[in-house]
């Protein structure tokens, strides 16, 4: 039975490749599965997902809908036709399932990257049903890197800030980092990696309020999700924060290394597909 109000939405529309021309999301995982398709799998067979949305771009966007909607033809498409950011490509992918199914009420939203297809089913689980079992805005796990061994790719997620309470105060990238931010990560080094459960209402209110970033690249400037802790804490709301007991599943995949390490994990944990 779906979990009522749910929604799912996954970022897709990156820009990344391994072999020329292909997105690195239809890279296969294992014989009959590609990285897409085990983390639509994922959302849409193992979650109890309501509704999904997938964001993708307008270079890779037709050959990604080809692959996922043989096997997952209920999935939504939210087309982001510029390179605008994280937040952006939720808010298009929430406009989506809005409009093509007006008469359903979400409450909350769990928002994966595509390039990440290692989550186990009841971590995700525990980080929705704790997010609404608190009457949290905003759900994330964080890992402690000082319990990696400092080769581990997942040590260059997201620096969570935290006051001198100990409270989070914000996330930021490692190049946006200060000398005061490095201070106060200094007494907490926990990362956030990108797994975001979200009060859908708040979300959508709250987009617009983001500062964009301008990467100097040539493109439009982005809207970033991770910002929106920063904005949720100036409002007062709730920040659930669960720790992730294993940093494996938070692995990512953007060369041909982090390819063959996921490749390598997903068989030997017997990850589903389709």
């Amino acid at each position: 039975m779906a979990r009522e109000r749910l929604a799912g939405a996954i970022l897709a529309a990156g820009h990344g490749s391994i072999t020329s021309g292909k997105s690195k999301l239809l890279e296969p995982l294992n014989d009959g599965c590609t990285i897409i398709e085990a983390v639509v799998h994922l959302l849409d067979q193992q979650l109890d997902i309501s509704r999904l949305a997938v964001a993708v771009n307008h270079v890779y966007g037709e050959n990604l809908q080809a692959v996922i909607s043989k096997n997952f033809p209920g999935v939504t498409y939210a087309h982001q036709r510029e390179r605008r950011g994280t937040a952006d490509a939720a808010k298009l992918a929430v406009e989506a399932l809005r409009q093509e199914y007006p008469n359903e009420h979400f409450d909350t939203i769990l928002i994966l990257y595509g390039d990440m297809p290692l989550w186990r089913p009841e971590s995700l689980a525990q980080l929705i049903d704790e997010h609404r079992r608190q009457g949290a805005t905003i759900s994330m796990f964080s890992i402690d890197v000082t319990k990696l061994d400092g080769s581990e790719a997942v040590s260059a997620f997201g620096r969570i800030l935290r006051n001198g309470r100990g409270q989070i105060i914000g996330v930021k990238e490692p190049y946006q980092m200060t000398a005061e931010d490095e201070r106060l990560w200094s007494c907490c080094r926990r990362v956030n990696p990108s797994a975001w459960t979200f009060h859908i209402n708040w979300l959508m209110q709250n987009i617009m309020f983001l500062e964009p970033h301008d990467k100097q690249d040539g493109f439009p400037s982005e809207f970033w999700l991770p910002d929106l802790v920063k904005l949720a804490v100036s409002q007062k709301k709730y920040i659930l924060e669960l720790e992730l007991t294993d940093p494996q599943e938070a692995r990512g995949i953007n060369t041909d290394f982090d390819l063959l390490v996921a490749q390598t994990l997903f068989r030997r944990q017997r990850y589903l597909c389709v």
